[in-house]
């Protein structure tokens, strides 16, 4: 079963949360990365939503 959770690894910049989408939907980091910066900027997605999900996605650690 798979598991949304953020990385602790070398995936890891700032709190993970990237790197754990990336490794969720099997794609680069680098990719989802840039995704949520075009969004941030033009869509409109708040600096609000990276640090919720932060604080709510379990760390990769937590899970083993």
């Amino acid at each position: 079963m798979k598991r949304l959770y953020r990385t602790t690894s070398s995936d890891a910049v700032i709190c993970g949360v990237c790197g754990g989408i990336a490794r969720y939907f099997n794609v680069d980091p680098t990719v989802v990365r840039v995704a949520t910066v075009l969004l941030m900027a033009c869509a409109g997605l708040s600096l609000w939503v990276y640090i919720i999900a932060a604080l709510i996605m379990p760390t990769e650690s937590s899970l083993y």
